[in-house]
């Protein structure tokens, strides 16, 4: 009854999205609540069976350019991320991601006399691999590259790539361990 009645759910809070928004695509078997705000022009695109069903916080995927695109692999889980795209963000399939935040951009110049002009702020895309967890309250900022299996702790601010089979933590974020199969 429960599985049924989260499909129901699922289905009536992503109607609007399939009917009014073609610029997002949605695949098969996704999951979430009233939680979920898409806006922008890019493209929104999320794989067969992820889950977006939020508690606290709600998932807000954000694109500010018609050529942006957001992608979210299959069977990722996401609980309260925000993800601000201009140019790209991808995220891999089999992902935990918590309530963090994920920006390929600065959003403003550091530079006073830039600091209202839109079009000089600093963008490079994001990439996160497979089998990735990203605790709650972490920041992956633009241009980083987060390698298949690695995990990033609560709260890290993440501004360089982190290798696959990582644990990083901290602000700015620095490798702790080495995960080896067990």
């Amino acid at each position: 009854m429960k599985k049924k009645l989260i499909r129901i759910i699922s289905s009536c809070c992503l109607l609007k999205y399939r009917l009014f928004y073609p610029n997002v695509k949605i695949g098969k078997g996704v999951i979430t609540g009233w939680k979920l705000k898409i806006k922008g022009p890019g493209q929104v695109n999320i794989a067969n069976g992820v889950n977006m069903w939020a508690f606290a916080e709600p998932n807000q995927l954000y694109t500010y350019k018609k050529d942006a695109v957001i992608r979210i692999g299959q069977n990722t889980r996401l609980n309260g991320v925000t993800i601000q795209a201009r140019q790209s963000v991808e995220i891999g399939a089999n992902c935990l991601i918590g309530s963090a935040i994920i920006m390929d951009n600065d959003f403003h110049s550091i530079d006073p006399a830039k600091r209202h002009d839109k079009s000089e702020v600093p963008t490079k895309a994001v990439t996160i691999g497979n089998n990735v967890w990203l605790a709650g309250q972490s920041a992956i900022l633009k241009g980083v590259e987060v390698g298949d299996n690695a995990v990033v702790g609560f709260r890290s601010v993440v501004t360089k790539s982190v290798t696959a089979n990582t644990v990083v933590v901290g602000n700015p974020a620095r490798e702790i361990k080495t995960l080896t199969n067990s």
